[in-house]
């Protein structure tokens, strides 16, 4: 079947199909990444490295 499919396609049209799924996935991640919604998200996980002061049982030595 993957044979059929590929023996009417070109070998430019592979590397542009997947550069066009490469550039929706990526805008696809920028607006997610983007949304103000997320934001309250996003600042606490990037204080989670520095948060010390919950630290879980496992972890302290």
């Amino acid at each position: 079947m993957l044979r059929q499919l590929f023996t009417d396609v070109s070998l430019f049209s592979l590397p542009v199909l997947a550069t066009c799924l490469f550039v929706a996935m990526f805008f696809a991640v920028l607006v997610r990444v983007s949304q103000r919604a997320r934001a309250p998200e996003y600042t606490r996980m990037a204080n989670l490295p520095l948060d010390d002061d919950t630290r879980s049982p496992s972890h302290e030595r």
